[in-house]
């Protein structure tokens, strides 16, 4: 055991790196209650997209299964028709594990899909803001944190 983590630690890029843990604890503690709350949230929601994504794609197998049936069946009927619109299910259904499979291993690498949502820029004189959000709006636009600045606009 020793000599594997000597030997891992020799190799280029695999450097053993002492952690304090008690720093990483103080840090932790000294963080806002409400920014840990949104991490853990945040944690919560990749769970749950991963779980439903999983899900999804179990029901897709499944329909995948009962449309090949239905293939058989309709081949055995001689009813060409019902066969080729089974064949067509059958390859959207291919498609959709195509791409839940994908979406499931990009979930398990780490990644989060973000949604883009329409907006409109924020036109300074005709927005009702109060003086606090101006103020910290023009303090990040100055110090260049954001590219633009928008609202997002409901189509609901």
């Amino acid at each position: 055991m020793v000599q594997e983590a000597e030997a891992k630690a020799e190799s280029p890029g695999t450097e053993v790196i002492p952690v304090e843990e008690e720093a990483i604890v103080k840090l932790v503690r000294d963080f806002p209650k409400p920014i840990i709350e949104s991490v853990l949230l945040l944690v919560q929601f990749h769970s749950g997209l991963q779980d439903e994504t999983r899900q999804q794609l179990d029901q897709a197998k499944q329909d995948l299964q009962t449309t090949e049936e239905c293939i058989v069946a309709a081949e055995e009927l001689g009813i060409k028709a019902l066969t080729s619109r089974h064949k067509r299910v059958k390859t959207q259904i291919e498609n959709e594990i195509i791409f839940l499979e994908n979406r499931l291993a990009a979930l398990e690498s780490g990644y989060l899909p973000v949604p883009r949502f329409d907006y409109a820029s924020i036109e300074w004189s005709s927005e009702r803001m109060n003086y606090q959000t101006l103020r910290r709006l023009k303090e990040a636009k100055d110090a260049g944190i954001f590219d633009d600045f928008g609202v997002v606009q409901d189509k609901y």
